[in-house]
């Protein structure tokens, strides 16, 4: 549950800093939220003892620490993938002759062009706002509305 902004304290660096106050699966705890000046998970509100935080630290750390383990783990397989899809190319081209490499080639600077084709999409105007599907803003915050409606 959302209870506001609170202040927090980084135990690594010292840094005070406002941020969301969040409730913890709940509990009295709240959420730690990340420090912006060095980065650390470890931070509490500025009024809460530290000891009750250590578990929960450990807790979001080995959660985070499995993530990084996890992208490091599908990152490295997709560059495998595509290094065995790159020599299983070379492969095949060994056999072409001049004139189907070169008729390759047009046939992949096809597709490419085709692909960024797809991926470009317009900017949203300056003055435009568009919200997607359900959303809730927390208390106090500045939402801009038209004077017509």
């Amino acid at each position: 549950m959302y209870r506001g902004l609170t202040t927090f304290e980084c135990t690594n660096c010292g840094h005070t800093f406002k941020s969301h106050n969040i409730e913890y699966k709940m509990t009295v705890l709240s959420v730690p939220q990340r420090c912006p000046q060095c980065g650390s998970v470890r931070t509490t509100p500025i009024y809460s003892e530290e000891n009750t935080y250590k578990s929960l630290w450990e807790e979001i750390e080995q959660i985070e620490k499995e993530r990084e383990e996890k992208r490091c783990r599908a990152e490295a397989k997709r560059e495998a993938e595509e290094e065995a899809q790159r020599k299983k190319q070379v492969k095949k081209r060994k056999h072409l002759s001049r004139g189907q490499k070169e008729k390759q080639d047009k046939q992949r600077e096809m597709k490419a062009a085709k692909r960024s084709k797809r991926q470009q999409f317009t900017e949203p105007k300056k003055e435009e706002t568009i919200i997607l599907g359900a959303t809730w803003f927390p208390p106090g915050t500045p939402l801009k509305m038209d004077e017509e409606l």
